[in-house]
């Protein structure tokens, strides 16, 4: 009788209903791996120029390969339920911290939407229409976009497109969802393939030959130019060779392709045999994103120079450069189309580009509603909070609401902050406010007394090293790559102007959630029911 008091409902409504193959691709597609192939190079390497691509993505390879699959996959296979980490956290740590860590994760998933789904317009579209010179899709000139609406209105109806048609992938049931995701996966993928072969099926010599046919073209920057315009630009030589430090910085922008495999833990309720799927579902789902990129950097490598790979990321990273004028940023996708300038590479780069970013908008449907959710169950907030539409097994009204608060931050980043607030500033917050959190929960999980019955009833009790649980040792390996990102992300030179200032995001967050947890706790008390109850066990399946 006191659970059924404690928690909103006696049963979750959700069915377990994907299966392995359906995990890791939601592990997969939320590394999106076209854009964060773009991103580690354009934003890692056009900051870090002595970084190295390949070493970058071995070490990260390394230490999230063995981290993050024992941390998520025990936690969520220790507790499985969906709506992520606030369970774990709520549950090992304390709730205040499970509610304001997870307040902040639910506010990433808004702040995904505002910076994505506008991205599949720019630079998705525009890198096609630039690649063919369909100024009907796209006018550089004007930055008209479908042969009449301005920048700002075009930019603002494909991502309203994006956004409806991402909430309908969802809100129909996971079923639907798993069979829409594994074929956008198969194009998606099969995109990047085609990018990275583009490149590794050319030689030095040819890939010169290339770029000067284009620049004799456009009267741009010949290949033998590029570097020196550079250096020039940046008063000193651009890097011949890589460096440790240029290395490890390069990884920041990485993470985008390898530290948000952990997304299947938002369906941990919904997945069938969760003990076993979850840890190798994050597993497999860093390994393909990881294997590609080496293959990329190889390709790279083998193509062209090391310097000239970072000068093109400076460029397209500080949006060109006086005699500069390609009709397209120098992107990895646009170097595979200097490689091979055909419409096939040029739609492969773009659909593989639009499919990634568009199946991101859609992933943060999944797990947002599914965190507010969570909070519902343990009387965390209104009790439609727990709603599921009966037919679907689907949380409609959540969705609902992820769809206004979504579309009202796309409306504000088109035509009112623009730049403002991008992708590394999440990455940031996910750094402080999820990853690391729930990184320490993993290491002392076996250790609190607080989540004792839980851990003894974990299918991962026994698995120790050295009479140490092996999920404290993937949190120890995650914590070293976590404190890495922190520190490249926030306290070097090349990035601390950038993101000094997201300290104050983060803790205005982080006290809304505190404020929050103490509201619901007041608002349930009031009516007869101790919320502290709920946090000794876990919410009803």
């Amino acid at each position: 009788m006191a659970e059924e008091l404690a928690f909103a409902r006696k049963a979750s409504g959700l069915v377990r209903g994907l299966s392995m193959t359906d995990a890791v691709a939601v592990g997969l597609m939320n590394q999106g791996i076209t854009p964060s192939i773009w991103t580690m190079i354009t934003w890692g390497l056009g900051t870090y120029l002595t970084g190295n691509l390949l070493w970058a993505s071995v070490i990260s390879l390394v230490l999230v390969g063995f981290g993050f699959p024992l941390v998520w996959g025990v936690l969520s296979g220790s507790m499985p339920r969906s709506g992520g980490e606030y369970i774990y956290n709520s549950r090992i740590i304390h709730p205040i911290v499970g509610i304001a860590e997870s307040f902040g994760n639910a506010f990433v998933m808004i702040f995904w939407v505002y910076v994505l789904a506008p991205w599949i317009a720019d630079p998705g579209l525009v890198i096609l229409a630039e690649y063919q010179g369909w100024t009907w899709l796209y006018d550089p000139v004007s930055g008209a976009f479908f042969g009449g609406l301005s920048y700002e209105w075009g930019v603002f109806v494909v991502a309203t497109i994006a956004n409806v048609l991402a909430v309908l992938t969802m809100v129909f049931g996971v079923k639907i969802f798993a069979t829409i995701q594994k074929s956008i996966m198969f194009f998606a993928l099969g995109g990047a393939a085609v990018v990275t072969g583009s490149i590794m099926f050319s030689s030095k010599t040819a890939f010169a030959e290339n770029w000067d046919k284009l620049a004799a073209q456009y009267d741009s920057l010949k290949y033998s130019e590029v570097v020196p315009a550079v250096s020039a630009a940046i008063g000193e030589a651009v890097p011949t060779h890589s460096d440790f430090y240029g290395t490890l910085g390069v990884m920041v922008a990485g993470s985008w392709l390898f530290a948000y495999a952990y997304f299947c833990v938002f369906v941990a309720g919904e997945v069938k045999r969760p003990d076993k799927t979850l840890i190798m579902a994050n597993f497999v789902a860093i390994l393909v994103p990881a294997l590609l990129m080496i293959w990329t950097a190889l390709s790279m490598y083998h193509t062209m120079p090391f310097e000239f790979i970072s000068a093109t990321a400076w460029i397209d990273n500080n949006g060109g450069i006086d005699g500069y004028n390609l009709p397209f940023l120098p992107s990895y996708m646009s170097l595979s189309y200097v490689a091979h300038s055909n419409w096939f590479v040029a739609f492969a780069a773009s659909l593989s580009y639009i499919l990634f970013t568009f199946w991101y908008v859609a992933l943060s449907y999944l797990a947002f509603p599914r965190i507010i959710f969570a909070w519902g169950m343990d009387r965390m907030g209104p009790k439609w909070f727990t709603s599921i539409n009966a037919r679907w097994a689907s949380p409609v009204k959540n969705y609902i609401l992820c769809f206004v608060l979504c579309q009202g931050a796309i409306a504000l980043y088109t035509f009112w902050l623009g730049d403002y607030m991008q992708g590394l500033t999440i990455t940031g917050m996910e750094i402080v406010s999820v990853w690391g959190v729930t990184t320490i929960a993993a290491m002392i999980f076996p250790y609190v007394k607080r989540a004792r019955g839980i851990w003894d009833t974990s299918p991962y009790k026994t698995w120790k090293f050295l009479g140490i649980p092996l999920v404290t040792w993937g949190g120890a390996v995650s914590l070293v790559y976590l404190a890495i990102l922190f520190y490249f992300l926030i306290f070097t030179e090349e990035m601390k102007d950038s993101n000094g200032g997201s300290w104050i995001l983060y803790c205005i967050v982080w006290a809304i959630g505190v404020a929050w947890y103490f509201f619901w706790t007041a608002r349930s008390k009031a009516v007869g029911v101790d919320v502290g109850m709920t946090y000794g066990e876990l919410p009803p399946e």
